[in-house]
């Protein structure tokens, strides 16, 4: 179908239907659903443009036009101003205005907006307002200059929001990890923009938060990793356990740590050896047996015979793994736990016949899973389409596996909801 012809249709729909429909359904249809043609939202602005929800709802959404985020950027709702403020498709000229709002919520929320110009960023660095600064500092695309000139403000939450920003510099990072704020020198050690020097500085901070923050820093150099080894606190060595960048040989020494949740942390690290996860799949400890069932590194045979262990919340993890065998999948789906059978539906390893299988479960989250797995045959997702639950039905439109020929089938369906759903799906793929 041509996109011209399809948004006349949909729009005689919504003319046709969601105009008369009860506010819950088109705040869910329409507002809740990020699919949402500019053009639908246009008309439900005309229809009602003094319905609060409404005008709050388009002023947040990704879709909303230009011309209306305009227009509502001048209501009188602090609320309605405040989504406009928040949107990535707001004009710059609407934010440099917004900059000014008489309201510090406002101008926090158009200080945080990666799209503000950069001039008004500059003047908004010079808020009277705490908040609005903050929001500032907490910008990715709040320049270097600014950063630095934040991290010598007077207020805490400020300088916090600076320490957090992946664009502050390494010289605002190094000063703020001697601050005497531990929030602050931990917000540094989980910055991927600190330095080898500061990390250094930091592994040997006396607050063991700071030091789990700089072990769980993926840029946290090798030789600090090591210093953090032998930690005091559990909670550093589980971290130093996780870190993707730990060497095998440290995964290799802490696989054996007394900790369970050391060993835990070591068999969900992707850096783990076949050999570290094969001991620890014989782990007395289910914790630790579930974060093997659960890498999507672990062999096939492992994950095969964790699928039959006597831990439910083991089989669960297996049953999640995108890497588990699709005979292993088949096998899981027959469970009568649900949470396992919810976890197979939701597996794109899943085989198309567990998943016709799974299209028929009693629970209705195991079939939402299906509806929501790409892999999922078509024919299985059209018996969805009349489900007992909206939730479920909802989601088959909005599949990826959904070809085409069987979403204009649906344009026909009885279910006006189910027509507005394909007729967006297909107008959002007429629109690449």
């Amino acid at each position: 179908m041509e996109y011209s012809k399809l948004m006349s249709d949909v729009l005689e729909l919504f003319d046709h239907d969601y105009r008369y429909a009860e506010w819950s359904v088109v705040s869910e249809d329409i507002l809740r659903d990020e699919d949402t043609p500019r053009e639908i939202l246009d008309k439900l602005y005309e229809l009602d443009k003094t319905n609060l929800p409404v005008l709050r709802g388009i002023a947040a959404h990704p879709n909303a036009s230009k011309e209306i985020l305009e227009i509502l950027s001048k209501d009188l709702n602090d609320a309605v101003r405040w989504g406009v403020a928040d949107n990535a498709n707001t004009p710059a000229d609407v934010l440099e205005r917004l900059a000014i709002d008489e309201s510090d919520v406002i101008r926090y929320r158009v200080a945080k907006n990666p799209n503000t110009p950069s001039g008004a960023i500059e003047k908004l660095a010079a808020d009277p307002s705490a908040v609005v600064r903050s929001g500032v500092a907490a910008n990715p695309s709040t320049s270097v200059i600014v950063l630095g000139k934040l991290a010598f403000d007077s207020e805490d939450a400020v300088k916090l929001s600076v320490a957090e920003n992946n664009s502050s510099s390494a010289g605002v990072l190094d000063k703020f990890a001697r601050d005497n704020d531990e929030s602050v020198r931990a917000a540094v050690a989980a910055n991927t923009g600190t330095s080898e020097e500061t990390f250094t500085v930091l592994a040997k901070d006396r607050s063991g938060a700071v030091r789990e923050k700089v072990a769980r820093n993926i840029k946290a150099p090798l030789n600090v990793l090591n210093a953090l080894l032998n930690d005091e606190e559990t909670s550093v060595r589980g971290a130093v356990s996780e870190n993707p960048n730990t060497s095998l040989e440290l995964l290799i020494r802490l696989s054996k740590d007394v900790k369970q949740s050391i060993r835990s942390s070591v068999a969900g690290n992707t850096n783990a050896s076949d050999d570290i996860l094969r001991h620890l799949a014989e782990d007395d400890d289910g914790y630790v047996r579930k974060a093997v069932a659960r890498n999507e590194k672990t062999p096939a045979p492992v994950l095969a015979k964790l699928a039959k262990d006597d831990d439910w919340r083991v089989r669960e993890n297996v049953a999640m793994n995108n890497h588990a065998a699709a005979n292993v999948l088949e096998f899981l789906s027959g469970y009568a736990d649900t949470f396992i059978r919810k976890a197979v539906a939701a597996n794109k390893n899943a085989s198309q016949e567990a998943l016709i299988k799974l299209a028929q479960d009693e629970d209705s989250s195991v079939r939402e899973n299906v509806a929501k797995n790409p892999k999922t045959p078509v024919e299985a997702l059209m018996t969805l389409k009349s489900d007992v639950d909206w939730k479920v039905a909802k989601l088959i439109a909005k599949n990826a596996g959904m070809t085409e020929e069987a979403l204009e089938k649906l344009t026909t369906d009885p279910n006006y909801r189910i027509k507005y759903k394909a007729y967006t799906a297909l107008l959002k793929r007429a629109a690449k």
